[in-house]
């Protein structure tokens, strides 16, 4: 078979391509992390997201220098705007690795699923929104699981748990601060995340240098290591790999997918754990809530699935009766509460206002994204991978 059809063989699979990488990426990066805090004793969890932030940065530079990606000019009164956003992006990262370090997988990927129910609390204090019923029972259902898996963790560690609904609550902080400042903002996903770095990169060596990591780092055995060298530039390279698929997936399937596989991989990654790294002792009652916590998440999934492809119709019918009015208006209630935002950088970023919590951990938010000509979206995945990658493709 000549070269070219079997690239268009392959390329009939794309978006279940696109879906696999996204999704095994997106356990790569949780497998890698772990590998190096529990296989090579790295506990070291400030320098990695320093090294995260540093590669993250490094790249985007580059790629603007290059002219592969188009950007906004980078300003100090937009900089100060975004603090607040760095600040919790920068926290919830912190302490995601650190909980990391402390934790087996599949615990860490239970507590994580506080983030849901915490989502739901912020957004209720601060904007007065309540999520329907239909959405409520499945996080109530996770969040059991989550509470009788704790309670039959035989490798239980107080700060580690402390540490993860520390990084739930901050992600759950996070989806609301950017939901509030996304209005304001104004700016596409790609400029968005270099100031999240620029805010970043010097914070988290000041962290390092504030916990002592960078006296203690000069002793680690494996420093000069070629192998522990590999995975840890591999595992500065995941972040950003994570944020270039999440991108590639919503744009050739939907933000929708990218949804659903970030909620199954969840899943598979927490069945993975629990052999990967020996660090987990079984129980009947920690194995149940586990189950528990992942019938949940697929619960979860299937109703937010449900909803989106609702959405969707909603606004197809929205769109035809538009075109059949002839009007440009947002009416009929079909995207009257979104914000449209267009600029040179090729990038819509919408909003959503309405009541139902929407995303991977809650909070509606969507970028769309032209590239070449063709209408895609972004899906801001607040957990795992909180700002997509825009790449305009010349």
């Amino acid at each position: 078979m000549v070269p070219g059809a079997l690239m268009q063989r392959v390329w009939r699979f794309k978006g279940l391509l696109a879906a696999c990488l996204y999704g095994g990426l997106s356990i790569s990066c949780v497998f890698i992390n772990k590998a190096l805090f529990r296989v090579w004793g790295f506990h070291f969890p400030a320098t990695l997201v320093c090294g995260q932030t540093a590669f993250s940065l490094g790249f985007m530079l580059l790629l603007r220098q290059l002219g592969t990606v188009k950007a906004e000019r980078l300003s100090g009164r937009m900089l100060r705007k975004v603090f607040p956003l760095s600040f919790m992006f920068l926290l919830k990262i912190v302490l995601d690795m650190s909980a990391l370090v402390l934790i087996n997988i599949p615990m860490y990927g239970v507590l994580k699923t506080t983030t849901t129910p915490f989502t739901m609390l912020v957004d209720y204090v601060m904007c007065g929104r309540v999520a329907p019923m239909a959405v409520q029972l499945p996080v109530y259902a996770t969040t059991l699981g989550g509470v009788i898996a704790g309670f039959g963790d035989l490798t239980y560690d107080p700060l580690g748990y402390l540490m993860a609904l520390s990084s739930a609550l901050a992600t759950a902080g996070h989806v609301v601060v950017v939901g509030k400042l996304g209005h304001e903002l104004k700016m596409d996903s790609f400029t968005l995340l270099m100031y999240n770095c620029f805010w970043s990169l010097p914070a988290s060596m000041v962290l390092v240098c504030a916990v002592g990591e960078h006296k203690r780092l000069l002793d680690f055995e494996h420093l000069a290591n070629p192998r522990f060298l590999a995975l840890f530039t591999m595992g500065c390279a995941s972040a950003y790999m994570l944020n270039l698929a999440t991108y590639l997936c919503t744009m050739v399937n939907d933000s929708l997918t990218t949804s659903v596989v970030g909620r199954a991989k969840s899943i598979l990654q927490g069945v993975a754990g629990l052999f990967a790294f020996g660090d987990v002792q079984f129980s009947l009652e920690n194995t149940a809530g586990v189950l528990i916590n992942c019938a949940g998440v697929a619960w979860y999934t299937l109703v937010k699935y449900r909803m989106g492809l609702d959405k969707e119709r909603m606004a197809k019918r929205g769109k035809e009766g538009l075109l059949g009015h002839g009007g440009d208006g947002v009416k009929g209630g079909v995207g009257q509460n979104l914000m449209e935002v267009r600029d040179g950088s090729q990038i819509a970023l919408k909003l959503s206002d309405s009541g139902d919590l929407g995303g991977n951990e809650g909070g509606d938010i969507e970028a769309g994204v032209q590239v070449g000509g063709r209408a895609g979206e972004v899906h801001h995945r607040a957990a795992h991978d909180p700002v997509a990658t825009a790449v305009v493709v010349r």
